[in-house]
């Protein structure tokens, strides 16, 4: 496979900007939906990035656990 390939290929699975905001804005409903508070896109942008936090005490704990800490 020639490099051009392989950079389609990768360019094909990156989700475009357009694709990214569809998602948030459908993320954004659903939490809505769920908690059954309307919550604006100010107060999103806003709140803590709690995947970032979550994804990092997973890192913490999977560092921990393969020294044997944890």
């Amino acid at each position: 496979m020639s490099i051009g390939r392989m950079v389609e290929a990768l360019a094909a699975e990156v989700p475009t900007a357009a694709q990214r905001a569809e998602r948030l804005a459908a993320d954004r409903e659903y939490v809505r939906t769920v908690i059954g508070v309307d919550i604006s896109d100010a107060e999103f942008d806003q709140a803590p990035d709690i995947l970032a936090n979550i994804r990092r005490i997973a890192a913490s704990k999977v560092l921990a656990t393969r020294r044997g800490v944890g």
